[in-house]
């Protein structure tokens, strides 16, 4: 079961509160992750890296951290405020910087770049859902995407459009590499507000 962002919890909840949603879930998408790196960060909201090479609008994931008891792991950040050797994190594009309550002593992150290229080219593809049961929504439709020579798939997003759009949740998967063009497909995607 995938993170649902924060974007995605505010469309679920004002799904519930009867608002009608204007961003809905309607095309998946496939990330490879950059190497790993290890910032540092002092309270309330700065990480320390030497050149870190991130980018303001980055999408980055924790896979482990000493300390931040305000960042989550696995969970969808997006760079704010990047300098040569500093970044904030926000929890939507160009947000406020989350506070990590406590400095972090030690991390793992890695920055998610959606694919690009190939022949035939990546795309993000159209995705449908099952009716809610029990506060989880399963795809109906196995989406199978091009996947260009080199790359990694090892985390799929959900999004509000085709191109560009509101990512709604991040998910990591096994990892697979392709050394050729190849054919990746994504057999079971599930929504799930009780996780």
């Amino acid at each position: 079961m995938g993170t649902l962002t924060t974007a995605g919890k505010n469309l679920a909840l004002n799904a519930l509160a009867g608002t009608n949603p204007t961003t809905p879930i309607t095309h998946a998408a496939l990330f490879d992750s950059a190497p790993a790196q290890a910032p540092t960060g002092a309270t309330p909201s700065t990480f320390t890296l030497t050149a870190h090479g991130l980018v303001n609008g980055d999408l980055v994931v924790f896979d482990s951290k000493t300390g931040g008891t305000g960042i989550r792991l696995g969970y969808a950040y997006f760079v704010i405020g990047s300098t040569a050797n500093t970044f904030q994190l926000a929890e939507t594009p160009g947000g406020t910087a989350v506070d990590m309550l406590t400095a972090v002593t030690a991390s793992s992150i890695r920055k998610l770049v959606e694919l690009a290229g190939g022949t035939p080219a990546y795309g993000r593809k159209a995705i449908a859902f099952a009716a809610a049961v029990v506060g989880s929504i399963d795809d109906t439709t196995a989406p199978t995407f091009d996947v260009p020579p080199g790359a990694t798939v090892d985390y799929m997003g959900l999004y509000s459009a085709l191109v560009s759009g509101t990512l709604l949740q991040v998910d990591d998967l096994t990892a697979e590499t392709f050394a050729a063009q190849g054919s990746f497909q994504l057999t079971d995607v599930d929504v799930d507000l009780n996780t």
